[in-house]
């Protein structure tokens, strides 16, 4: 409505610049003008008026514009049948199908506009106003005052598209109030005697309540309020306020109530920068902490928890930057068992980092820090400080090969007084040959040093090996080749290819000694990602020596209908053990677990992928990984299955497990879904179940979870936990 002034004020300007056209002497009482179209300029702003026909009365003071009417001001067009300008009343009307279309792409409908000539005043009736967002407001009718503030009597809003079939019928959701008033200087609409309405049917009243008008982007208020009831806190009820501090921060107040805890103090603060950005979120109470894993073990009473997740990260120029991601909680079960945060999963790691990049070269200093969160007592969490990395590519030399330099430098303090600091930089040349048969051949050279002082935590390792303290290192030259020769063959029902591959390294045995300790490298099996690696362990401190072959095959069809299916299998051979591998990884065989993959999808609506690790000598499983989906957006299965045996990594116990879903649309607005996760070893059972019911279309969203959990500690109860998210476009959520 903030156009309706200027609007009608420039067009009684160019009116009024018509009739001082007119001769005077000639003038006659009445003068008609057909097909106008005139530009001119008031206050250096340029006005085009047309009109099928312009009528001056001079006697009465009154001119009248009838037939496609329309005015254009800058970005601003306002369109009508019919424009009259009362000089003697001080008035300016416009009537039939008047439409105003402003700069923002809000467009304002009326039948019949009443304005003083100073445009701050007036009257519209069967207002109805289109915003940029899609929504609409309607009324009987309105006033103007102030210039700024429109007052509608009877008002209706929605953002709900109308339906086609039946225009008038009452849309999904919409507010009713007896009066809606809109106050452009503000940016605020409030509604008073309102009532919200499904499918025309009262379900919620209120006095009074108000909400941002689509200009706003951020507004200082209170947030939709949400409550529900888990087991773990009861009933709870959370009432958010937004503080919009300005253009470039803000801040949430996010206080909570529950029934079983008391209250929880919560929030989170933003600020962007001309370089970077940063945020901090966080929430503390004070409660009663159950320490054991499923038996009680003791109890702390009033004990401070909490936590903080904080990121940030700053541009320095085009190469550097910096920043840092620090997630924090006070104790093992405190984000589980008060589930209102992002779930933190086993562990949480913390960050700061300086990186740049250049060219092909990388380089970064960093510091870690862990907190691990698995139920039961633990030791003290590493700090890793610093963290020094480099990788560097070269360009192609003349014989068509690059040279690569890697360095890292790491300095580890695992609260043991067990210490140490590493210095490790290999260079590396590979040089690539294809024949005109079509083999692949790669040579790579490569010379790795490594260098150690450590502070051992006893005199003996895991192995019961003797350990000293000081300096120790190594130096380990390699040498390895990768040829693959792909066959093609093109058919009616498609093309198949077969590729074998036939790698082999070459390094002095041995070169991991007891002293070296074993930090980054203890986590490890062979699988189809690492089988050609020149070292498949994790990490630096464990490195694969000696002399090794491998030998794979990939096999796939590809169907002119879009059906695939692709077999990989392979496996490495070592011409020695060694022994000094079997403390930590599980290396030391002279050959390795047979490796693959399998992906298989004969239709469009099935698809299957499988991953394996078997034993070598009795094809015993070691690892099974299957998963599959069938089915469309109409209804779709999907599942997985998972099984890991015990000794496969030394740092896990055996693990089965089976996820099963369903999802269905029943329509373009209905979604139902159900999963399950259950552990099959011997002591599983239930890990959890969920249920979802979905609706939405493009003004609303219903979302109703029921989530049941069988994780439990001597802090943490089995949980069953129901919640229900209704979301109007617009106005916001309610969570309960």
């Amino acid at each position: 409505m903030g156009i309706l002034r200027s609007t009608f004020l420039a067009t009684s300007y160019c009116v009024a610049s018509l009739m001082l056209s007119t001769n005077p002497v000639a003038a006659q009482q009445q003068t008609v003008r057909t097909d106008v179209a005139q530009t001119i300029e008031v206050d250096g702003l340029p006005i085009l008026l047309r009109a099928d026909e312009v009528t001056q009365d001079q006697e009465l003071g009154v001119v009248v514009a009838r037939g496609n009417v329309e005015i254009a001001q800058g970005e601003r067009v306002m369109l009508a049948d019919t424009l009259s300008y009362n000089q003697q009343g001080g008035t300016v009307t416009a009537s039939g199908n008047v439409r105003l279309l402003e700069p923002g792409g809000e467009v304002i409908f009326a039948e019949y506009i009443e304005l003083t000539d100073d445009m701050r005043e007036g009257t519209i009736e069967n207002l109805r106003i289109l915003l940029y967002d899609n929504a609409r407001i309607a009324a009987a009718g309105g006033r103007r005052t102030n210039g700024n503030r429109t007052e509608m009597v009877r008002g209706v809003y929605s953002p709900c598209e109308v339906c086609d079939e039946d225009p008038n019928a009452d849309p999904l959701w919409q507010v009713r109030a007896a009066r809606v008033i809109h106050d452009q200087s503000d940016r605020q609409v409030e509604y008073h005697d309102a009532v919200l309405e499904f499918y025309g049917i009262p379900i919620a009243y209120t006095p009074y309540f108000t909400h941002p008008d689509p200009t706003v982007e951020r507004q200082t208020g209170f947030l939709a309020p949400s409550f529900g009831s888990n087991t773990n806190t009861g009933f709870y009820l959370r009432t958010p306020f937004f503080w919009n501090i300005g253009t470039d921060r803000d801040a949430t107040f996010d206080p909570i109530l529950a029934e079983e805890q008391g209250a929880f103090a919560a929030g989170e603060y933003r600020q962007a920068f001309d370089t970077g950005y940063f945020d901090v979120s966080g929430s503390f109470t004070v409660a009663d902490e159950e320490i054991g894993s499923d038996v009680i073990e003791r109890t702390e009473e009033d004990v401070f928890r909490g936590h903080v997740f904080t990121e940030g990260e700053f541009h320095l120029d085009e190469t550097w930057r910096w920043g840092w991601d620090v997630n924090r909680s006070t104790d093992q079960t405190y984000l589980r068992k008060f589930n209102f945060w992002e779930s933190p999963g086993n562990a949480m790691t913390s960050t700061l980092y300086a990186e740049g990049f250049r060219g092909r070269n990388y380089m970064s200093a960093r510091t870690n820090s862990y907190q691990d969160l698995r139920l039961g007592q633990r030791s003290d969490t590493e700090l890793i400080l610093p963290i020094l990395d480099y990788n560097g590519i070269g360009e192609t030399d003349s014989f068509g090969g690059r040279w690569s330099i890697d360095a890292n430098f790491l300095s580890l303090y695992d609260g043991d007084d067990a210490d140490s600091q590493r210095l490790s930089v290999e260079a590396g040349y590979r040089r690539e040959f294809i024949a005109d048969m079509g083999l692949v051949t790669s040579l790579t050279g490569s010379l790795r040093t490594d260098g150690y002082y450590v502070d051992q935590s006893s005199s003996t390792d895991d192995a019961g090996r003797n350990v000293s303290d000081g300096f120790t290192g190594r130096i380990i030259p390699r040498l390895g080749m990768e040829t693959r020769y792909p066959f093609a063959r093109y058919s009616t029902n498609g093309r198949q290819i077969i590729e074998p591959i036939i790698a082999a390294y070459a390094s002095p045995n041995g070169g991991n000694q007891p002293d070296i300790p074993n930090a980054d490298s203890r986590v490890f099996e062979t699988d189809d990602v690492n089988l050609f690696s020149a070292s498949r362990t994790a990490g630096l401190d464990r490195i694969e020596t000696g002399q090794r072959v491998i030998g794979g095959i990939n096999m796939a069809h590809f169907g002119n209908d879009g059906e695939r299916i692709s077999l990989f299998i392979g496996q490495s051979y070592r011409f020695r053990d060694d022994s000094d591998l079997s403390n930590d990884t599980g290396l030391e065989s002279e050959r390795s677990d047979w490796v693959g993959r399998l992906a298989f999808s004969p239709m469009e609506y099935l698809n299957v992928n499988y991953r394996f690790n078997f034993q070598p000598d009795e094809f015993l499983a070691n690892r099974n990984e299957l998963s599959f989906s069938a089915g469309g957006s109409g209804l779709l299965f999907s599942g997985s299955y998972n099984f890991v045996r015990d000794g496969l990594n030394l740092a896990s116990s055996e693990v089965e497990e089976l996820a099963l879903g369903v999802r269905s649309s029943i329509d373009d607005e209905w979604t139902l879904g159900a999963s399950t996760l259950q552990d099959l070893t011997k002591d599983g059972g239930s890990l959890n179940h969920r249920a979802q019911l979905i609706f939405e279309d493009e003004c609303f969203i219903f979302d109703a979870n029921f989530t049941r959990s069988y994780t439990r500690s001597a802090d943490l109860e089995e949980e069953d936990s129901i919640f229900f998210q209704l979301t109007f476009k617009t106005l916001g959520d309610v969570t309960f």
